[in-house]
């Protein structure tokens, strides 16, 4: 009877670590953007970066094309809190057609994924219009459109999967339970 308890034991453990997620499944980091014009022709783009995971994520390698006008630097962040999010703005030429932006996201617990974003097809920003000089009638002006605001990036995908170490835990635990399964067939019968 003590075997058979042994034996529940062990399966349930080796069923219960083949069963808990791997690290790697809920790592994601999602960069969405927009780059719209003002009023004055000039194009500014703002990225979002979201971190989906209950940890600190380390952004690195950030690459930004085209780079951002001026030396001003947009505020890049190295760390985005756990399940947070970082919003960063800059501006760019007014008549580029692609933006786009390229990080490795990291984990404390190693894991690591290139994340990249990109906004296309942009129309070049108007032309401000020219101050109107005083005319002798008042004539009503009418405003410019604005072209619409390109779609945000797509999302990545997150990476989903049974981690090794979950995969190697498992194997060892049923090997065990074969094991000690045998030796105790084995007693039980010496001892018959």
């Amino acid at each position: 009877m003590r075997w058979k308890n042994t034996l529940v034991v062990l399966a349930t453990v080796a069923c219960t670590t083949l069963l808990i997620p791997g690290q790697a499944d809920a790592h994601t980091s999602v960069v969405s953007g927009s780059a719209p014009c003002d009023q004055s022709g000039k194009r500014t783009v703002t990225w979002t970066i979201k971190n989906n995971w209950h940890s600190e994520e380390t952004v690195k390698n950030l690459s930004l094309s085209p780079q951002p006008l001026g030396d001003a630097s947009p505020g890049l962040p190295t760390t985005i809190t756990k399940n947070g999010s970082y919003t960063f703005s800059y501006e760019v030429p007014a008549d580029v057609k692609k933006i786009t932006i390229s990080f490795t996201a990291k984990w404390p617990d190693r894991y690591q994924e290139d994340v990249k974003g990109s906004i296309g097809d942009l129309p070049a920003c108007p032309s401000p219009s020219p101050s109107a000089s005083p005319s002798p009638s008042p004539v009503p002006s009418s405003a410019s459109p604005v072209p619409p605001s390109p779609t945000p990036s797509k999302p990545t995908l997150p990476t989903t999967g049974v981690a090794l170490p979950a995969l190697l835990i498992g194997a060892l635990v049923l090997i065990g339970g074969g094991v000690l399964f045998a030796v105790i067939g084995r007693r039980r019968r010496l001892e018959a």
